[in-house]
């Protein structure tokens, strides 16, 4: 499922809605304890704002903790720390909004209590979510129409989660008669080579109308690459005139997974998908401002780190602690990223451009703490105020791996259409690509960011960057 155009899964919904609402239940408690009946009118005007604050610090720091991650299980302690570990942090931001700004603020004692009652009714409801694991409000009966990879794609990561699977009830496929064989449409046959693994086929492409009526199906899920024939979609139109909701593969995909299937998508799907991101004047002057706020913010704080980083280098290993390399960014124009230097000097003057790897043994020992921290990373900071990179956007590659890129995975070009950035939705969401096939699965991606990006998901890129720099350290 997808809320403004960021995918998620119906637990991590409930787990929001379930925390708001112990979060107002904390916040009414803490009150009751704090001043009984006896509440003025000045205490009162001070709710709104604080309350605000105090949801706001706590949903962010449950967020960066990992505690939407639909597949924790909170009857576990260590989740039930994770939980507590969040809530404290949120409470040491609200004491230093306190000593800012007290005059806004609800006071010590209200704040404590709220995180105190919030946490314990955390305790106590995320657990039985867990064990209840309730259930979509309806099951949508699924038609899958078309054969081979596609229609396998889809029911593989419908099935693949068990939420997933709850929402979506597969009924079977529709499919062309197989090439080289006699062409049948005189009804349905079971043949695993064309349906998808478990799935029968109850119909032929030209019965679409019938099956979908006989079988009171819900979802037809169209997995045809390319133009539809006069015919099929003659069908879909009557099936859509009936109720019935239509979906391209593509589409369904892209919501269910957060990433788009490069192997099986046409042209004409990008061509009339979403605008690409930055490409009208506000939204790239809003992204600019962003960035250039966020990088001027992230040096000042970062300066010092910076700095100790690059003595460390320089302590270690002969050469500069930074490190100059060429990249390629929008629209394919090449530039000179600044990061820290982790590896020995001469690492590639015998091989020339290789691919980095897990445990490389050109990196020195300080560098292997640094690309652990990501502290290498942050001079990139001044790329992006040079305009040259964004804060969020595709990792800058190198062009000697462009070329070869280029022509093994298909729509690569399609990741110049942005900025590069320091982080983005395929850094936080995979690893580190190493080759060409890590490669292509960042890309599907990097082009659903490129496509689908807006400030909501910007800032839960950014949040989801913390996140891992917190819980999962870099190669």
């Amino acid at each position: 499922m997808k809320l403004f155009g960021i995918p998620y899964k119906p637990r991590q919904l409930y787990s929001l809605l379930g925390d708001l609402v112990a979060a107002a239940v904390a916040i009414a408690l803490a009150h009751g304890v704090r001043f009984g009946s006896t509440i003025d009118a000045s205490d009162l005007s001070r709710i709104p704002a604080a309350g605000l604050f105090f949801l706001c610090a706590n949903l962010i720091t449950l967020y960066v903790a990992d505690a939407y991650n639909a597949s924790l299980d909170f009857r576990k302690a260590a989740q039930v720390v994770r939980i507590w570990i969040a809530v404290n942090v949120a409470l040491v931001a609200q004491m230093l909004v306190y000593f800012i700004v007290p005059d806004s603020w609800w006071g010590r004692g209200v704040a404590g209590l709220s995180s105190l009652f919030f946490g314990i009714l955390l305790t106590i409801w995320r657990p039985l979510l867990s064990r209840l694991q309730p259930a979509p409000f309806f099951r949508l009966r699924t038609l899958v129409v078309g054969d081979g990879e596609p229609g396998h794609l889809i029911t593989e990561v419908i099935r693949s989660n068990p939420e997933t699977a709850a929402q979506y009830e597969l009924v079977g496929a529709v499919t062309y008669p197989r090439f080289g064989r006699r062409r049948r449409n005189d009804g349905p046959t079971d043949d695993p080579d064309l349906a998808p693994p478990g799935m029968p086929i109850i119909g032929r492409i030209s019965q679409v109308t019938e099956t979908v009526r006989a079988h009171k199906i819900d979802l037809v899920v169209v997995c045809v690459r390319g133009s539809l024939s006069a015919d099929l979609g003659r069908q879909l139109l009557e099936c859509k005139a009936m109720g019935v909701q239509i979906e391209e593969m593509p589409d369904l995909y892209k919501r269910l997974t957060g990433k788009v299937p490069i192997l099986h998508m046409s042209d004409t799907w990008l061509i009339f998908g979403p605008v690409f991101a930055g490409s009208g004047r506000m939204p790239a002057a809003a992204e600019r401002l962003a960035d250039v706020t966020l990088s001027l913010i992230g040096l000042c704080l970062s300066a010092p780190v910076i700095l100790l980083g690059a003595l460390a280098v320089k302590l270690e290993s002969p050469g500069p602690a930074f490190f100059l390399q060429e990249r390629v960014g929008r629209n394919e124009h090449p530039f000179r990223i600044i990061k820290l230097r982790t590896m020995r000097q001469d690492a590639e003057a015998k091989t020339g451009a290789v691919w980095a790897q897990q445990n490389d043994p050109r990196v020195t020992r300080v560098g292997k703490f640094l690309r652990r921290t990501r502290i290498d990373e942050l001079p990139q900071f001044w790329n992006v105020l040079r305009g040259e990179m964004s804060i969020v956007g595709p990792r800058p590659e190198r062009e000697p791996f462009i070329s070869d890129l280029k022509k093994q995975i298909p729509f690569y070009p399609l990741r110049f259409a942005v900025k590069p950035g320091v982080t983005g939705w395929a850094q936080v969401n995979y690893r580190y690509g190493a080759n060409v096939e890590q490669s292509a699965e960042k890309l599907c991606y990097e082009l659903f960011a490129v496509q689908e990006m807006t400030p909501l998901l910007y800032g839960l890129i950014l949040l989801k960057t913390v996140q891992t720099m917190l819980l999962r350290p870099g190669s």
